[in-house]
């Protein structure tokens, strides 16, 4: 009886353990994010990385109180919260109605067409790299390309190119048409009897019964475009188009300091500034999360 009671014990100290090894590199960019360029250089790696005297030049520029350094710090925000809220309204939709489709609709070819999007998960995204640059670049009648795709830039360093990409999330497609497959028909009978048409059907009726799996869908949508750096990285230039993760890439790239390395506190600090939203927005909506993936596959 002693040792049963002991178990649940040993069970939160390992439990206690392991939330602090991942909560330290979080704890250490903080302490990073506090230093200065020369303090980080001269000082050696220790496990408590606070130095005094603490510099919060950083963290003015994160918060916004001091932009000197940073000027476009305000659209990298700007493009990052419109970017995602865009993609979060857009993906649950398209993913909504093609679950829909793929399930309930009948038309010619309409497995093939689905196994081929299954397909299109497999590739390695290296492999669609160049294609899709090439794409963008080339895209007929837009950015001053001829008919024929010659002559502009196409969707290059524009703020479309941002709002286009990867608007399609196979995952949500296919959770949404696992779901529907065994979804009760008589409901939508029901309302087409009262007169309703299929939209009607879709948005009052079917909707609502799918919020767990379209929050599972919004969530993860909204962690993943929040840290998506590629597409504003490759696909434009200016800074006015870029989102905080793309500029925390580019200062990895060209920010060079006194001592010929990156300046890591200000990379770190930006860093932070891409990492709590999403570790808040996990912390808060994970229930959601795991209702989403259990209603799907409990339905499906």
């Amino acid at each position: 009886m002693t040792i049963r009671k002991k178990i649940p014990w040993v069970r939160y100290i390992i439990l206690g353990i392991t939330c602090l090894i991942f909560i330290y590199p979080l704890f250490y960019a903080v302490g990073v994010s506090f230093m200065t360029t020369n303090q980080f250089a001269t000082t050696p790696p220790s496990l408590i990385p606070f130095q005094r005297p603490l510099s919060f030049f950083h963290m003015r520029t994160l918060l916004l109180i001091n932009t000197q350094r940073e000027p476009n710090m305000p659209f990298y925000y700007l493009n990052s919260v419109l970017r995602t809220a865009w993609y979060i309204v857009w993906t649950v939709l398209i993913s909504f109605v093609a679950g829909y489709v793929f399930a309930r609709l009948r038309f010619r070819g309409k497995n093939a067409i689905f196994l081929i999007l299954l397909m299109t998960t497999m590739i390695p995204p290296v492999v669609t790299m160049a294609p899709t640059y090439l794409m963008m670049a080339r895209f007929p009648l837009i950015g001053g390309n001829n008919i024929l795709g010659q002559g502009g830039q196409g969707f290059l360093d524009t703020y479309a190119v941002l709002l286009v990409l990867n608007l399609v999330n196979i995952l949500g497609i296919f959770l949404v048409r696992l779901s529907m497959n065994t979804f009760p028909r008589a409901i939508e009978d029901s309302g087409r009897i009262d007169g309703a048409n299929i939209f009607r059907v879709m948005f009052q009726l079917v909707f609502p019964i799918q919020k767990p799996i379209l929050a599972y869908v919004a969530i993860t949508t909204g962690v993943l475009i929040w840290n998506d750096w590629y597409v504003p990285f490759v696909f434009t230039d200016r800074p006015q188009f870029q989102t905080l993760a793309a500029a925390v890439s580019r200062l990895t790239s060209v920010a060079i300091g006194q001592y010929g390395i990156p300046d890591w506190p200000r990379i770190i600090a930006m860093g932070l500034g891409l990492t709590i939203p999403s570790v808040v927005m996990f912390a808060i909506f994970q229930r959601h999360i795991v209702s989403g993936l259990a209603s799907a596959a409990v339905k499906g």
